[in-house]
Parts: C-alpha cells; structure tokens; sequence
C-alpha cells in the first residue's frame, strides 16, 4: 500500500507549488502525506540546472530507503541536460509533445521500478501560470499595456503548456518582463497567481499535466 507521494522538484517555485497548490488537492482526494523534495544539485545548492545522474541518485536512493511510496519527477523540458537517457533520439521527433513523452518513457525504463513515474514540464512550469487570467489581473501596480499583453498569451494557445519555448518568449521570460519583481520572487508570484486561478481551472487546460496527477492518484488507490 502506497502512503505518500515524493515529488523531486527542480526548483523553490516548484516546491512552493506542491505545497501550495498540489498538496491541498491530493489532501481532498484522501492522498495526506505529499512531500516536495528540492533536491541538491551542486555543492552548497538546491534546485536548477538537474543533472541526470545526480536526479538518478536521488530517485533510487527515495526508492530503496523507502518502500510504501510514489516517486515522481517535476522538471522542465526548458532546457533539460542532454546528458538525459535518450535525449539525442528524442531530439529527432518534431512534435515537442511527443518527444517529452518519449524522454519521460526512458526515464522510467532506466529507473526501472512500478513506484516511480517521471514528469517533464511541457515547456516549463511557468506555462501553467497562463491558464487563466484571474492571476494576472489580480496582481496590483501592473501597467494596462503588460496585463494586456499577459492576457494576450493567456488566450494563445488551447493548452498553455504549448507557449513556446525560444529563450525570450518562454513563459518565464514572459513573466519576468511583464511583471515588476517576477525574477526575484518567483515562488512568491508563481504559488500566488496559481492560486488565484485554481488548481481546477489549471487541470481543465493543462492536459499533460493533467494526466499526470491523476495518474499518481489512480497509483496510490491501486
């Protein structure tokens, strides 16, 4: 029997998400013990810049310290390590959701344990931020023509998971040009406009993501 979910974060916007947003929507599925797990990536730091051995660490390490619970991974594709299994192969698939899905099978096929279940962030976690625009136009002191614009990318895509990924009109690049102070006090601003716009309305747009928990939902009631 499963008794808690562990989520390897890749950053503190990630972890004050899970424990923001993720943990009280497990809480209401009868799912209590919801752990983020910012995991050490250099000498001295946690978060950013994952490296595929050192998260491989980590994951086995959870996996055989533990045996009643869920591993799972949540990490942008936004420039992933190509040091990732199967990376270069992935590089050849033109649809960008087929190729995460195709990195995140590798991944499970070379941690090879039924209690883990990795997540890539289509293309980072900012783009669930752009589900709705109640977060946006909830901020104070933005200037018309930036919530415009904010509002804007909100309606871009069908998915917003799918804002491109180019290194000025990612979604964080977004953001951080768009909101005063986004760049530093992302956990702040990120946990706050997700909680404004709610978890169900990022579920309903969000299908990746979407799938994702419920899928650790559906593995911890097995």
């Amino acid at each position: 029997m499963i008794r808690a979910i562990y989520i390897i974060c890749e950053g503190q916007t990630e972890e004050e998400f899970v424990n923001g947003i993720l943990r009280p929507y497990f809480n209401s599925h009868q799912i209590y013990d919801v752990r983020p797990i910012l995991m050490t990536t250099s000498k001295g730091h946690k978060g950013g810049d994952v490296k595929y051995d050192r998260l491989k660490f980590n994951i086995d390490k959870l996996l055989k310290r533990e045996t009643d619970i869920l591993v799972t991974t949540f990490i942008d594709y936004f420039r992933l390590r190509n040091d990732f299994p199967k990376y270069d192969v992935a590089q050849e698939k033109q649809n960008k959701i087929q190729r995460v899905d195709f990195l995140e099978q590798a991944l499970a096929d070379a941690i090879n344990n039924p209690r883990f279940i990795p997540y890539i962030q289509l293309h980072e976690f900012e783009g669930l931020l752009f589900a709705a625009k109640d977060g946006f136009e909830f901020l104070p002191d933005l200037k018309q023509t930036n919530l415009n614009k904010l509002l804007l990318a909100v309606e871009e895509k069908e998915n917003p998971e799918e804002l491109n990924d180019g290194e000025l009109t990612a979604p964080s690049k977004r953001l951080e040009q768009l909101i005063p102070g986004f760049d530093k006090n992302k956990p702040f601003y990120g946990g706050l406009i997700a909680e404004v716009n709610t978890i169900n309305v990022v579920l309903d747009r969000c299908l990746r993501f979407k799938t994702w928990v419920e899928t650790l939902i559906e593995k911890v009631k097995e």
